[in-house]
């Protein structure tokens, strides 16, 4: 583990300092030591990724750095000096002319950090101006616009008067990193800026945040869950658990070479995309075996037909059959404020086997979610069929629907926002049978116990509130929720995007085990390309509402057809620092190039 004063990048004095830095809360059961003894240093120009699961500290010491845990109850000790100026004594003035100016963060949620009924212009001039009060209102609105235009913002003098709303993910996460950038600060702290992101704009905002550090010589700070995230954007790694720094070092000897056993265990848990679906599943099911081994009294789980792990799975009979189906929208905006026809999905035809999982994989408005939501009836499509068992499924009316509820379960992207906080995890699953005409209160939560335990939670969890589980086991209490009805297809609706990689690894085990025990047909939507080749015997990709190749999952990730399929395993994060600094000049070069005959 490397020394934290080791400096590998930059000159002079670290523009970051952390020594010894304890940051405790008070709790109900006790204190909380979310961050402990934990030290390190940025120099001036150098970039720091700081790496590790939900609750590790992370974020608690991003938001350290910015002075944010003063005025709370929060107990800190030890040093923290940003550009000269030491956070935990300086009185607050100080502290406020440090942020924005020294200081800046680019939080997570672009939608949540941005306020809805103010257009970009007036939330970044009121950013500049709060740091430069002399400023002129003339002079805060063209500085917004440059750095609206440095960040790739097209037409920014035209698009500093739009909404939040009127941008994409992408761009309203551009627009926070201007308003970062607009001070031109010597420090800018990105905590998870790419998440929520698919793979496409994620590349395009690593490269940005590289390029902006090249150009202004500022230091970088950037969270993330991720090590195929930092691997080509910072020089050091910092990886922490439970508060603590278990490993620091540069970047190409933590990646190549890790020394501790949690480091291992974070790498080995990033999805890659040269690993194949049978792979997978044989590392899975050796690990399960191994297990069931080493804890032989342990009541065996029901099976059922367990299928061969290869990549050309045994079809069964033909469960779902979806031709040419659209699906319209009308969006106002066009001439005279007339409404326009839009196509979110464009004449999508495929077939589905029992026991088949369809990987279906896109950027933000492809389409894939549009499809899912049609083949779950929660949308009727404008145009085409929906064939399921045999029955077209397409214009049932909603009376006729709810048998279909039992056969065919979703399992939604959020965990935090799927379940009723005000309902048990118990009532939250049982609902499903009592819906269905269940009326045997013991059976239901006998059912519901036994399903609880099948998902690796506790059967003593039936009585609990979502609020007391992490998201990883509200996802597991989301897949207990889709499987209580016995379902022949489950729909996975981005089901692992807001799980850190290891919680995403467990929750993708537990779903390819779930689908050996209990027969399921899976429709696997994600915008991660490695999720999404580890779980699918064949791939769609979509692109703009149609579907411009689709395969064998095998042969569409190593031997592409369409330039878009290309486009997206070209922006996939690898873990590789070298490979990734290669691949983003690629990326930079090619950008030029457009420029160029632009």
């Amino acid at each position: 583990m490397t020394n934290p004063g080791t400096r590998t990048a930059g000159s002079g004095d670290p523009v970051v300092s952390v020594r010894d830095l304890s940051i405790t809360f008070a709790s109900m059961d006790g204190d909380v030591h979310a961050v402990k003894n934990l030290s390190f240093e940025v120099p001036a120009g150098g970039a720091l990724g700081i790496v590790g699961e939900s609750g590790s500290g992370k974020s608690v010491t991003s938001l350290a750095l910015m002075g944010l845990h003063r005025g709370s109850k929060a107990r800190m000790s030890g040093g923290l000096t940003v550009a000269g100026v030491d956070v935990v004594s300086a009185p607050d003035s100080r502290i406020r002319a440090m942020r924005g100016n020294d200081i800046a963060m680019v939080f997570q949620d672009p939608m949540s950090s941005l306020h809805p009924q103010y257009t970009i212009g007036n939330q970044l001039i009121e950013a500049y101006r709060t740091h430069r009060p002399k400023a002129s209102a003339a002079e805060a609105k063209a500085r917004s616009i440059d750095a609206l235009e440095r960040v790739g913002i097209p037409e920014p003098a035209k698009r500093i008067n739009s909404y939040p709303h009127e941008f994409s993910g992408g761009m309203r996460q551009r627009v926070l990193i201007a308003m970062g950038l607009v001070c031109e600060p010597k420090v800018l702290l990105a905590d998870e800026p790419t998440t929520a992101l698919d793979v496409t704009v994620q590349a395009q905002i690593l490269d940005l945040l590289d390029d902006l550090r090249q150009d202004l010589g500022m230091s970088l700070i950037l969270v993330s869950h991720d090590l195929a995230v930092v691997a080509g954007s910072v020089d050091e790694v910092l990886v922490m658990k439970k508060g603590e720094a278990v490993e620091r070092g540069d970047v190409r000897s933590v990646l190549s070479s890790p020394e501790h056993p949690y480091t291992r265990s974070l790498l080995a848990a990033v999805p890659r995309v040269e690993v194949s679906r049978a792979q997978r599943r044989a590392e899975v099911r050796a690990d399960r075996a191994a297990a069931q081994q080493a804890a032989p009294q342990a009541e065996a789980t029901p099976k059922g037909s367990v299928k061969d792990s290869g990549s050309g799975v045994a079809k069964g009979e033909l469960l779902l059959s979806v031709t040419d189906v659209r699906q319209k929208f009308k969006v106002r905006g066009g001439m005279f404020g007339r409404t326009t026809d839009f196509y979110a999905v464009d004449g999508v035809s495929f077939d589905l086997y029992q026991g088949e999982t369809l990987g279906i994989v896109g950027e933000s408005g492809s389409g894939k979610s549009t499809l899912s939501r049609m083949v779950m009836r929660l949308l009727q499509p404008t145009e085409g069929s929906i064939v399921f068992e045999g029955n077209d499924i397409t214009r049932l009316p909603e009376r006729k629907l709810r048998p279909l509820r039992r056969d065919i379960q979703m399992i939604f992207q959020n965990p935090y926002s799927s379940l009723n906080p005000r309902l048990t995890v118990g009532d939250s699953i049982g609902t499903a049978l009592r819906v269905q005409g269940e009326g045997d209160g013991k059976l239901i939560k006998r059912k519901v116990q036994e399903l609880l335990e099948r998902v690796g939670l506790e059967a003593n969890h039936y009585n609990r509130f979502p609020h007391a589980f992490s998201g990883g086991q509200r996802q597991r209490i989301a897949i207990a929720r889709a499987l209580i009805l016995n379902p022949k297809l489950v729909i996975c609706d981005e089901p692992v995007s807001a799980l850190d990689v290891s919680t995403q690894d467990q929750v993708l085990r537990l779903l390819s085990e779930l689908q050996d025990d209990f027969d399921l047909t899976l429709i696997f939507v994600a915008h991660d390309l490695a999720v999404v080749r580890q779980v699918s015997d064949r791939v769609a990709v979509m692109r703009k509402g149609k579907v411009v190749e689709m395969g064998d999952g095998d042969a569409v990730y190593e031997n592409p057809q369409h330039d878009y399929t290309k486009q997206l395993l070209a922006a996939a994060p690898i873990l590789d620092p070298d490979e990734a600094k290669r691949q983003r000049s690629a990326r930079q070069q090619l950008r030029k190039q457009v420029s160029a005959v632009v």
